[in-house]
């Protein structure tokens, strides 16, 4: 009785194994690793200062930043993928000092939320220009 299970069992192994697809995951895993490794040498140019940003109710955020010269913007959760990909060190800092010292931008995967800051109509709004 057990080796007619153990025969069973074998058999239905062997046929799922025989049933699967080639492996594509890695083949795809491997080009996007390879582009995403052409965009990181690709240096482009920081923006420029931000010429209007408010902080009316985030005057204390604290925020990080990379140290690295091309990078430009800010980061408000220290595990975020882009900082960590940072090859320099970094700092936390507030968020006036971010923009206004180290003229940084909000990150679009971590710091989305803050993009408010540097919304020209709600910045006028409130300063009245």
């Amino acid at each position: 009785m057990f080796k007619k299970t153990l025969a069973g069992m074998f058999g239905l192994l062997i046929s799922l194994a025989g049933c699967q697809s080639p492996d594509n995951a890695q083949t795809e895993q491997t080009a996007v690793q390879e582009t995403s490794a052409i965009a990181d040498t690709v240096k482009r140019e920081p923006r420029p200062k931000p010429e209007f940003y408010s902080f009316k109710g985030v005057e204390k955020k604290r925020v990080y930043i990379c140290m690295d010269p091309a990078e430009d913007t800010f980061h408000q959760k220290h595990d975020c993928p882009v900082l960590i990909s940072c090859a320099s060190t970094f700092r936390n800092l507030s968020l006036p000092r971010a923009v206004e010292a180290f003229d940084r931008y909000n990150c679009e995967t971590c710091s989305a939320d803050l993009a408010y800051v540097f919304d020209e109509n709600s910045v006028q709004f409130e300063t009245g220009l």
